[in-house]
């Protein structure tokens, strides 16, 4: 079993402090992370693609198991 919890999100849905995964390297997104481009929204550059996957940790705590 494994800490980690994906799922695909829309580029436009991202937020400073998120963590995503790019070419399976985990990545924070920034302020300057998603910029505008003549073809939508990009990520780091990448306008290729308009979905990204989101990944979540799961941490035990007092009260249960929560997202983070």
């Amino acid at each position: 079993m494994t800490n980690l919890v994906r799922t695909t999100i829309q580029i436009s849905d991202l937020q400073t402090g998120m963590t995503v995964e790019v070419d399976g390297k985990l990545r924070t997104v920034g302020n300057n992370s998603v910029s505008k481009t003549d073809h939508g929204l990009a990520f780091e550059g990448d306008a290729s693609s308009k979905t990204i996957t989101r990944v979540q940790f799961r941490v035990p705590t007092a009260n249960g198991i929560e997202l983070r």
